[in-house]
């Protein structure tokens, strides 16, 4: 018997979807310090040969997707439809997009991919890429019975790690031949405990810097519009070289073994 899917559990509720702040009916867990609710951030591109890891979706992406979902639910989608399409409006946009695009032409994988750049990635080559975060639900910190964005460690031994660990390996499977980037260390972190004694191992590639404006000196420097000397003690030159460096090897490595 086919199990019922999360998306089609919380269909009705996503169908009369009005407002973010309002999604008690959207809850899946609740660990006390995290809480994690469903949108259906669920498809994975079986084609992908990359996968951009973020930690987890946030407020705005959750708001996003729930709206275009619910759009396309009352278009009369099918719900294998709704959760291919509405996966596009999670692409990254603005200064951010931009920024990641540049990272990533500067370490060499839009050469891996044999295209000119990683824009195309949010454009005419949609089907190389899969977007994805650590945790594949909208996940929040509480403090004071409030809601935040989570941005922390997700440790191994947590309730937390259990309950992504197993998704993370299932979007892996899906897309075996995929190398996965990772934006910042907590994802980096994640994903070297998730994938440690799998066939997945070899694939995961050193950190990228976060492609958010609030990163910028570092962003700067990989990407060589700051030099060494300028930086502030808060950016670690040596690091960024070495992830750069790493990260070229491995792609080449991949590349050389024919890994499309």
């Amino acid at each position: 018997m086919k199990t019922k899917t999360l998306f089609a559990t919380y269909g009705s509720v996503i169908a009369s979807f009005k407002d973010v702040k309002d999604r008690q009916n959207l809850l899946l867990e609740d660990f006390g310090e995290e809480r994690i609710y469903y949108a259906p951030f669920d498809y994975v591109n079986p084609k992908a040969r990359l996968f951009i890891v973020g930690i987890t979706p946030g407020e705005v992406q959750m708001n996003n997707m729930l709206v275009e979902a619910a759009r396309l639910i009352h278009q009369g989608f099918s719900d294998e439809d709704v959760l291919k399409r509405c996966k596009a409006v999670e692409s990254f946009s603005g200064p951010m997009r931009k920024n990641l695009v540049e990272l990533m032409d500067e370490a060499g994988i839009a050469e891996f991919l044999d295209i000119k750049t990683t824009a195309q990635l949010f454009s005419d080559k949609q089907d190389l890429v899969n977007l994805t975060s650590c945790i594949r639900y909208p996940t929040f910190t509480i403090k004071n019975d409030k809601e935040t964005n989570f941005n922390a460690e997700i440790k191994q031994g947590t309730k937390l790690f259990e309950f992504a660990a197993p998704l993370t390996l299932e979007e892996l499977n899906k897309a075996p031949n995929a190398v996965l980037l990772p934006l910042g260390p907590k994802v980096q972190h994640y994903l070297e405990k998730v994938e440690k004694g799998t066939k997945f191992e070899n694939r995961l590639l050193p950190e990228l810097p976060h492609p958010s404006r609030a990163n910028g000196e570092r962003i700067a420097y990989f990407l060589g519009q700051k030099a060494k000397e300028k930086l502030s003690r808060l950016t670690d030159p040596e690091k960024l070289d070495n992830s750069k460096k790493n990260m070229k090897k491995i792609l080449k490595s991949l590349k050389v073994k024919g890994s499309k």
